[in-house]
């Protein structure tokens, strides 16, 4: 599946927020850099929001936003305005790649509007379900189908739109890592259920669980079912074995005990709880999760937040804790995903090559506050700043942190 990527965000109206800011990105790292209480953090959840275009969590928030995600299948440009009281609004141009011509849809409360840009007089009108909120993959696959329903055009027509929606909901889900243990803590407080068919075992989750965990019980549990424990190598489990390659275990395992009786019937079926993390050493010491150091478990509950986040990672004081190799080995799986990240450690800026000027530009974000007015100012490098840092970046590489505090940038 193609990767969406959020390639610029404008803030006409957020919070205190400077209105009419408007930043761009860069397809790989994007870091913040400011003082404490510059709205970093902040600016981590709208991202989050944004690029998972899932704004139910702000539906008591007064906003007015856009912004654009695109990939090699196409483009997708909102405005998506919220009054409190009276709803959710948004504008989308939706033009993917395979599409002869781009849709305009717009919804306003419960009712979604399509017309083609090309041809604005024809226009269809489609009510959608409470549910749809503000989640725009729902919202494009609604007007898709509207589309075809009131069109007789078929499916076809809109395909690449549909598969485009598919892709924004990829991205749901999307939060920010935190950065302290709060994340490691929702590791344990998963509940997974097992069913036994004809077809096979099937397994699904609540909370954290992660995909990987999920295929091991299921096939764990196709031959040992109804055993008193399920345990799944980390063999099984990307980030629990990365995770002990990381810290110096040999080995690591997750455990799960069935919380109630198997259920009798056409399908059986039990839920599994108690999860538990376990590493093992060379010499064959055992030890649990939550024994683990501070900057240990930062390591276990990062490596499970970046199986989870693979189109783009919102990850906040991404070194905090970390040794310097960590934060080296945990940047060099990011690979081609997009990532946004706050440091107040200069380890993470000292690891970050730049290719251009516009590289500097698009890859760092000035986060401030105006002392009089308390205005968050977020801002990306001028042209004559990012030169002055790239050309002394690229004479002293690995000093990003010291450059940017000589220069009185950080």
């Amino acid at each position: 599946m193609a990767m969406l990527k959020l390639q610029w965000l404008q803030v006409h109206h957020f919070r205190t927020v400077k209105p009419g800011t408007r930043l761009s990105f860069s397809p790989s790292f994007n870091v913040l850099v400011g003082f404490n209480g510059t709205g970093k953090t902040l600016l981590l959840d709208l991202v989050a929001a944004v690029a998972s275009s899932d704004f139910t969590s702000l539906a008591e928030e007064p906003l007015d936003l856009e912004y654009a995600l695109a990939a090699d299948t196409g483009r997708i440009t909102v405005r998506v305005r919220n009054v409190p009281g009276t709803g959710l609004s948004m504008d989308i141009v939706v033009a993917p790649r395979d599409m002869a011509w781009p849709l305009v849809i717009r919804r306003e409360g419960l009712q979604v509007t399509v017309s083609r840009q090309d041809d604005a007089s024809l226009v269809v009108q489609e009510r959608i379900a409470p549910e749809v909120a503000g989640r725009l993959w729902l919202v494009l696959m609604s007007g898709g189908i509207a589309w075809v329903e009131k069109t007789g055009e078929g499916t076809a027509t809109v395909e690449p739109l549909l598969a485009m929606a598919r892709e924004v909901s990829a991205l749901a889900g999307l939060s920010r890592f935190d950065e302290g243990l709060a994340y490691f803590e929702q590791l344990y407080q998963v509940e997974l259920r097992l069913s036994r068919r004809a077809e096979g075992v099937l397994a699904t989750g609540t909370g954290l669980a992660s995909e990987a965990l999920l295929d091991g019980l299921r096939r764990l549990a196709a031959s040992q079912w109804g055993g008193p424990r399920y345990v799944v190598p980390s063999d099984s489990i990307p980030f629990l074995r990365d995770t002990a390659r990381l810290l110096g275990f040999s080995a690591a395992e997750a455990s799960l005990v069935p919380v109630e009786a198997p259920l009798e019937g056409k399908y059986e079926s039990q839920t599994l709880g108690g999860l538990e993390l376990d590493f093992v050493g060379s010499d064959g010491t055992r030890v649990s999760a939550r024994q683990l150091g501070h900057g240990q478990k930062r390591v276990l509950a990062l490596q499970h937040y970046l199986s989870r986040a693979r189109a783009v990672v919102v990850a906040d004081e991404v070194a905090h804790s970390l040794h310097p190799r960590l934060v080296r080995a945990t940047l060099e799986p990011l690979g081609a995903r997009q990532s946004f990240l706050t440091s107040q450690s200069p380890v993470l800026l000292d690891l970050l090559t730049f290719t251009s000027p516009q590289h500097v530009r698009d890859s760092l974000v000035w986060c401030r506050r105006d002392e009089g007015s308390g205005v968050l100012i977020w801002e990306d490098p001028s042209p004559e700043a990012a030169e002055r840092l790239f050309t002394a970046s690229t004479a002293t590489p690995g000093q990003l942190g010291a450059l940017l505090q000589a220069q009185g940038l950080w």
